[in-house]
């Protein structure tokens, strides 16, 4: 195993890849009760198109087989997953993304045989017509129950009139429509695909003897007579400039109307790992400067009672796609737009509270300090930035090359207030 020492936070960090591929990380936090284990492979909701191994022709899959496949795995034959879990001290769980899918666990006590108890559970699909026909009626009243949620649904009709073809549009979940559609021919097409070690990575993060640890999950590994894949072919999601429909507005029973703002960024896919999490972190930071609770701003907004505390905002930046939305229940859409936009346009690039930021930066170093005592907190977030092409542990160092004027830049380029939705929901 590799040994890296991260001097300024003091934390070791142990990996290893697999004969077969799957990406080994091992996180030693002595005296700590609780043990945190992820296992995670890289198939999002995103990834309905693609070349299966072996194959030069893409296929396509039903919207909503990542979040399908998800939900199969906790399928076993011989006993109650759960169950098992907790009997050993332990909690499962497991949540799809855009971009991946992540099975996990915290346990006190029975660390490996959890562990093992996990790789068996993602490792053995088992999949029938029957179970999968039961499994479609399940997933469709969780699709029902997503639909009835305001801030779920105006989020993905924002998504839907920014982007046309992109998948990026589409509920993680799929619809009701298109999860009848999914046939178990699909799931394990999908499994032997995406599921593969080589596209997958294990983060343990506790009071775990790292040696140890590893010997056991590479002895369960090396058995399954697994080799190494080449990286799987994506279809390159390509989508035009534009948004796809500048306003929508849909009326759903709720107690006060709600506006979000979303903004069709421009896609940055040729620069380095470091800067792209850099330029993420820069427009954070930028929001945060804009429209931040400290801000004079926000208070106004608040005192005039034209937001409330559904108020948020959030910068997303991918390799295939990039957008803002601001949003928050509101008696007056139109002037809060108006109120939103007009300070957008006057300090985008053009910040220069120096203070404000510095003491920002050092709140949200503060923060990644804190983070470091949460065992949930490091495995999901060096996941993530895995994936991403950077280390978890060298954010530190990315934050503190981060300037006003860094970020000014950055949200001159990666900030486009021309292409931009209205979205709404009126009172029914």
């Amino acid at each position: 195993m590799n040994k890296t020492y991260y001097q300024q936070i003091d934390e070791h960090v142990y990996d290893d890849q697999l004969n077969n591929g799957l990406k080994v990380f091992i996180i030693p936090k002595p005296g700590f009760q609780k043990t945190f284990v992820t296992y995670t492979t890289q198939f999002g909701s995103l990834d309905s198109r693609f070349k299966p191994h072996g194959s030069d022709e893409y296929v396509n899959v039903p919207d909503g087989v990542a979040h399908f496949l998800e939900h199969k795995l906790f399928e076993n034959e011989d006993e109650d997953l759960f169950t098992a879990f907790a009997e050993d001290n332990a909690q499962v769980n497991a949540f799809t993304s855009f971009d991946r899918t992540s099975y996990l666990f915290s346990a006190t006590d029975h660390v490996e045989r959890n562990i093992i108890r996990l790789l068996k559970m993602v490792e053995t699909p088992y999949f029938t017509k029957e179970t999968v026909d039961k499994e479609k009626g399940i997933i469709a009243e969780e699709i029902k129950m997503y639909q009835e949620q305001p801030g779920y649904k105006l989020m993905f009709n924002t998504l839907r009139s920014m982007y046309e073809t992109h998948p990026i549009r589409v509920d993680i979940a799929g619809s009701e429509e298109s999860i009848y559609n999914i046939t178990k021919d699909d799931l394990y097409l999908c499994y032997e695909t995406f599921y593969h070690p080589s596209n997958m990575v294990l983060f343990v993060v506790g009071d775990v003897d790292p040696e140890h640890i590893y010997n056991v999950i590479a002895d369960h590994e090396n058995n399954r007579n697994k080799t190494n894949q080449p990286k799987i072919v994506r279809d390159p999601l390509n989508e035009k400039r534009e948004v796809n429909q500048s306003f929508v507005s849909e009326k759903m029973k709720i107690q006060s109307p709600r506006l979000m703002l979303g903004f069709k960024n421009q896609v940055m896919d040729d620069i380095h790992a470091e800067q792209f999490v850099k330029r993420d972190l820069e427009m954070t930071l930028f929001f945060e400067l804009v429209f931040g609770e400290e801000t004079e701003f926000y208070q106004t907004l608040l005192n005039q009672q034209l937001i409330d505390e559904t108020f948020g905002y959030q910068f997303m930046l991918e390799p295939s796609y990039s957008f803002s939305l601001i949003t928050s229940a509101t008696e007056e859409p139109d002037k809060l737009k108006t109120l939103l936009l007009d300070e957008l346009k006057q300090y985008q690039g053009k910040l220069n509270d120096q203070e404000a930021f510095e003491l920002l930066k050092k709140q949200f170093i503060g923060e990644f300090i804190s983070g470091l005592n949460s065992p949930e907190y490091i495995a999901n977030q060096y996941t993530k930035l895995y994936f991403e092409g950077v280390s978890f542990f060298d954010l530190l160092e990315i934050v503190e090359s981060i300037t006003l004027e860094s970020v000014n830049e950055t949200a001159k380029l990666c900030l486009d207030i021309d292409q931009m939705v209205d979205s709404r929901l009126e009172m029914k």
